[in-house]
């Protein structure tokens, strides 16, 4: 089968999306499919893949936008492919897939961040009245709108909410797909072999309980309530708050440095790669506003860590609260994220729920994902077929 993915960027290094389309392809070309990539820009390509570069034209972001879209629609189109796949914002794809969800429902997410509710009502008229945000807003219902109208993949169950709320999608149409996890590379066993290592780096005590964030966006993803909940905890007992990503530690320093916890907070800076991160973690921390379904949840409960997040994280789904770790019904309840951190600071708290965390994405591997995708472009491919009959 002749495979197209479009996607704005693909530099696997970059995590989400671009990670999965790296993933998937590889996986595709070892069961002997021809796949193309088509994008506007390329970092490491998997060898085999055909790839198609789309000049993003035009002299504002907003019609760039539009251009791109355009673009890769008549890029797929020359291919010849048998099935699209649309992970980024693109026009002519027999395949939705959008790893970020919604722009409706991130939209509505990211406005929860403004504490102010006058700040709040003024960000949002600012928003509406933004060319460039209208113009995704405009691209967006067009992919849900396409002739033929796409076969649309969900995430999560929180994602596929807002489809059917936002556009309508029907049932029929409509498949839940969840990310799928590395079990091999990502597993206890693993962590295990290279914990004393990992904490060494970090100049983690033995007895230092350590809560660990992967994130590029620290505002998005809950570090400052974090930080807030943290604030909370015991000074009398060993514990640190690692946070790894490539947004700016400053503002967070200074925001820990009036709430007496500066001290307990590292801020390493991104990572090229996140295992020895898990290695070093004894509780894996995600307040997060908004995640369709957030990857690195996925991989740390494959490495057997505690995981404590919110129900805005599509990932929630496939945890039972106190279970795998707790799941905090929003990232500004920060009396009740403090609570669950205090709660695992115990050792024998967390070892159960090392070991569900497990269980609980092992039906939800690569593999399995891509199984349930292909199960899709079949479908799409048949469809295609009797057209033409």
């Amino acid at each position: 089968m002749k495979i197209g993915f479009q996607i704005e960027h693909l530099e696997p290094a970059r995590g989400g999306a671009e990670t999965y389309v790296s993933q998937f392809t590889h996986e595709l070309l070892a069961a002997g499919h021809e796949v193309h990539l088509i994008a506007g820009a390329f970092g490491a390509t998997p060898k085999g893949a055909f790839t198609w570069r789309v000049m993003r034209r035009g002299l504002t972001r907003w019609s760039r936008d539009l251009h791109f879209a355009r673009a890769a629609g008549r890029a797929a189109r020359r291919a010849g492919l048998d099935v699209v796949v649309a992970v980024g914002r693109t026009f002519g794809a027999d395949v939705l897939q959008p790893h970020g969800g919604t722009l409706r429902g991130s939209r509505r997410q990211n406005l929860l961040l403004i504490r102010s509710g006058f700040l709040r009502a003024l960000k949002d008229g600012f928003d509406f009245a933004n060319p460039r945000i209208r113009m995704q807003l405009y691209i967006e219902a067009g992919q849900y709108a396409d002739h033929p109208p796409p076969e649309v993949v969900a995430i999560s169950r929180m994602v596929r909410q807002d489809m059917q709320e936002f556009y309508r999608v029907p049932e029929e149409r409509l498949h839940l797909v969840y990310n799928g996890v590395d079990l091999e590379r990502f597993s206890p066993a693993a962590c295990e072999a290279k914990r004393a290592e990992a904490r060494a780096a970090l100049g983690l005590a033995e007895d230092e309980t350590c809560f660990l964030i992967i994130a590029h966006n620290f505002r998005l993803k809950g570090v400052r309530e974090l930080i807030e909940a943290a604030a909370r905890l015991p000074r009398n007992r060993p514990w640190r708050v690692v946070v790894i990503g490539k947004a700016a530690a400053k503002p967070y320093l200074e925001l820990a440095e009036p709430l007496g916890c500066a001290d307990r907070l590292l801020f390493p800076g991104a990572v090229a790669d996140v295992i020895p991160a898990y290695c070093a973690a004894d509780v894996y921390v995600q307040p997060t506003w908004y995640d369709p379904c957030s990857l690195v949840v996925l991989e740390a409960l494959a490495s057997g860590l505690p995981v404590i997040t919110t129900r805005f994280n599509g990932a929630s789904e496939l945890m039972q609260d106190g279970r795998e770790g707790y799941v905090v019904e929003s990232p500004d309840q920060t009396e009740q994220l403090a609570h669950c951190l205090e709660h695992l600071l115990e050792e024998s708290r967390r070892r159960p729920m090392r070991e569900a965390a497990r269980l609980a994405v092992k039906d939800h591997s690569l593999q399995q994902n891509f199984r349930e995708m292909m199960a899709v472009f079949e479908k799409v491919k048949a469809r295609k077929e009797a057209e033409k009959a």
